[in-house]
């Protein structure tokens, strides 16, 4: 009897997690060992963007998921994409040096992950946006918040290389 009293709570525990969602397998599709990544367009008038792009996107890759970055020729998959808008907003100023106090940069992107063996589309987004908001410190510029929502864009774009829940 007190065995059965001490299994009733492992069984609840073992019953809600199973139904949560948890699982062992990759959250990344298997059947991809490599990804080509191609310079990225630019259809802004902020230059360099697409190179800083393209470069925070390797490395987001690199370091987070099981993926290699092969050239096109090689590769199971290709990654490609265009910037599509750049916004650069002052959200206040200081009233007497009119400098910007806070800056509020975003970036949208539209791109299309496809499998090159098979040429099904894994994954396509169109104005998927990051932004960031930023207090510049002192001697700190715009191109300094672009870079804040250059990592955080290719992040969020490698996170969408995720299998879907």
């Amino acid at each position: 009897m007190k065995r059965c009293q001490r299994l009733i709570p492992v069984l609840l525990v073992t019953i809600c997690l199973g139904g949560c969602g948890y699982t062992t397998r990759s959250l990344y599709n298997s059947s991809i060992e490599t990804v080509a990544v191609p310079m990225w367009h630019n259809e802004t008038f902020r230059r360099q963007l697409e190179f800083k792009l393209t470069e925070a996107i390797d490395k987001n890759i690199e370091a987070r998921t099981p993926y290699r970055l092969a050239p096109e020729s090689t590769a199971d998959s290709i990654l490609s994409g265009t910037i599509v808008s750049v916004q650069a907003d002052v959200l206040n100023s200081n009233f007497q040096t009119n400098l910007p106090q806070q800056t509020q940069v975003s970036i949208a992107v539209d791109f299309t992950w496809r499998d090159l063996r098979s040429g099904k589309v894994l994954e396509v987004r169109k104005n998927f946006a990051a932004s960031a908001s930023e207090v510049p410190a002192l001697g700190t510029q715009l191109p300094d918040a672009e870079q804040i929502v250059i990592e955080r864009l290719a992040r969020r774009i490698v996170d969408s290389m995720q299998k879907p829940w």
